[in-house]
């Protein structure tokens, strides 16, 4: 069950680019289009936020983006999930970063320390979830791997671990239930 309802949480993050809610928020920082911003990204960051703000069945209780320099931006966000009955608490931290090329993302990846991680996803089409990243770009990913692992226990929480790529776009996540 708790897997069951983790790898829901997981798919409404990814190009989660996030998690879902709907109203109520203490911290709803809006991006508006900058020059000093990677273009993609800010496309992904406001289609996020439409995507988390228009799930009814949820309630976001923070929404926060920081753009740490031009090609990497982080959200934070907290929501609460009504899924079947079950209320979950998720919070969500994760990093979007731009590179300027597919190459250049596939380098950072095979680079970043995946001693914990597991390829659990080559295919966008059947596990992305929301398509936040087709819905933006017009297409799928070319070239799209999805590593993860969980830590903790349904007893205290849960906490699952990704780094994702879609083509240029490197997604590192935590998401804690």
């Amino acid at each position: 069950m708790i897997k069951k309802l983790l790898a829901i949480i997981v798919l409404m993050m990814v190009a989660s680019l996030s998690v879902a809610g709907c109203t109520s928020n203490t911290n709803n920082t809006a991006t508006s289009p900058s020059s000093t911003h990677d273009a993609l990204l800010e496309k992904l960051v406001n289609a996020s936020k439409q995507y988390v703000y228009g799930n009814a069945s949820n309630t976001v209780q923070a929404w926060d983006v920081t753009w740490n320099n031009g090609t990497s931006v982080t959200i934070l966000e907290t929501v609460k999930i009504n899924s079947n009955g079950t209320n979950v608490t998720a919070s969500a931290n994760q990093t979007l970063m731009s590179f300027p090329t597919t190459q250049d993302a596939t380098n950072y990846l095979n680079s970043f320390d995946k001693t914990n991680y597991s390829l659990t996803s080559t295919n966008y089409t059947s596990d992305s979830g929301t398509h936040v990243y087709s819905n933006v770009t017009g297409h799928d990913p070319s070239v799209y791997k999805d590593y993860s692992y969980t830590e903790g226990s349904i007893l205290s929480s849960l906490k699952e671990h990704e780094i994702i790529q879609f083509d240029n776009i490197i997604e590192i996540a935590t998401v804690t239930v």
